[in-house]
């Protein structure tokens, strides 16, 4: 089965599942799946964990199985974090050190993001991400990669994310009190991004949206960086609890309704057709228009759009008519949802996100609903491996995923 070294295990703690993927280092340059394990979440509430009891049963349940299924014992993992307490900011930093050694060297460029963030302390926050956007040398600006340059100090720009330390120590206590200890916490977003764009992607500009059930998460990259983080506290929850609300019925109950007969599209419901439902506290069922329920979907579907796209105007991506806009997470699955998208995010190129880049894949892992997990195995196992390692991983995974997309236009047209 191979070393702990061998192996990476992510886990994603959402709000309506605990998702952990075990995944084996490969040399063929991708991770390769050895076991996963899906359970319903019940602890989380908008991406914030709320009861860590709870949380740390759903976590100790997944590892259960994958024990079951591969005879494994995870001890540690990568760990999945969102909430609308993220935040980020574009910061410069000055460091007169690096290129003293003649030239600027990899390894110094490798150390920039510890660099910038070991010495940084933002009272209430926790540093979660430091990401290198682009590096100054002697008044030019702009500059991607500086390695073997000859420079006298380096300016970098740098994506800082971080959490409200309250929320980042309570996921951390609920992985620990599971029994298991946490690697680094990933922005769940940016791990998305990892299992769905491409390198060329990320290049020309592209953002992506991962509609969970809690809340919505944003990442934009240009020019190869990420530039722009958001976090939106509506998912699918907000879907379920209005039906719940307006009509009076358990949430389990209105999660089914919207599974059945949710759609934004009220012309591609019968205007007559009729479903039951059972209100609180009574034991007859009632009917109702499900169009009703799809008028319901289709006005929270166009607030939340409508929202998604106020984010991507603030980030800059409507500026280039190029930009790619994904759109991902089990949410954005309700019928209709997608074409919504295209009609309201203008200026842009709005596609179906798919996770991908992992072997042996099952093609359960292929929907959206698993491209945080999927992706923070990849981002895991590119921070596991050196700088030179990674540049060659990022440029096999382009080659993979241009190839996987041309032969998708060339089947389907």
């Amino acid at each position: 089965m191979g070393t702990d070294s061998e192996l990476i295990a992510a886990i994603d703690v959402g709000s309506t599942k605990v998702c952990t993927i075990l995944a084996r280092k490969s040399r063929g340059g991708f991770p390769e799946v050895v076991s996963y394990s899906v359970v319903p979440s019940f602890g989380v509430t908008k991406g914030n964990v709320v009861d860590v009891n709870a949380t740390s049963q759903a976590i100790r349940r997944t590892m259960s199985e994958i024990r079951s299924d591969v005879g494994v014992d995870v001890k540690s993992a990568y760990v999945g974090i969102t909430g609308s307490h993220i935040g980020y900011e574009n910061r410069v930093d000055h460091f007169s050190d690096i290129g003293k050694q003649g030239v600027v060297t990899l390894d110094e460029i490798a150390k920039i993001p510890s660099m910038v963030s070991d010495g940084l302390k933002i009272p209430g926050r926790s540093i979660i991400h430091s990401l290198p956007i682009h590096y100054g040398v002697d008044g030019h600006d702009g500059i991607k990669n500086p390695v073997g340059m000859h420079v006298t100090g380096l300016e970098v720009t740098t994506h800082l994310i971080t959490a409200d330390s309250y929320f980042a120590d309570k996921l951390r206590e609920a992985v620990t009190l599971s029994g298991i200890e946490l690697k680094s916490m990933i922005l769940e977003p940016f791990a998305s991004s990892e299992s769905i764009l491409t390198q060329t992607e990320k290049d020309i500009g592209s953002a992506v949206v991962d509609i969970g059930g809690g809340t919505t998460d944003i990442v934009l990259f240009r020019n190869g960086s990420v530039v722009y983080t958001a976090v939106i506290p509506v998912g699918g929850f907000q879907f379920t609890n209005d039906i719940s609300l307006t009509y009076n019925v358990e949430f389990p109950d209105a999660e089914e309704a919207k599974l059945r007969y949710g759609h934004t599209n009220l012309y591609a419901v019968d205007l007559m057709e009729a479903v039951p439902i059972t209100p609180v506290g009574s034991s007859a069922n009632i009917e109702i228009r499900r169009r009703d329920i799809c008028q319901l979907m289709r006005e929270r579907a166009v607030e939340l759009i409508r929202l998604v796209d106020l984010k991507l105007q603030q980030g800059g991506l409507k500026e280039n008519p190029n930009s790619l806009v994904y759109i991902t997470g089990g949410a954005s699955q309700l019928p209709g949802f997608y074409e919504m998208a295209e009609q309201f995010i203008p200026n842009c190129q709005v596609r179906r996100g798919t996770p991908d880049f992992l072997m042996r894949m099952t093609e359960e892992l292929r929907e959206p609903c698993y491209a945080t997990a999927v992706g923070m195995v990849l981002h895991a196992f590119r921070s596991e491996n050196s700088a030179e390692r990674q540049l060659g991983i990022k440029d096999t995974i382009d080659d993979s995923g241009f190839l996987r997309r041309l032969m998708n236009i060339l089947r389907f047209g």
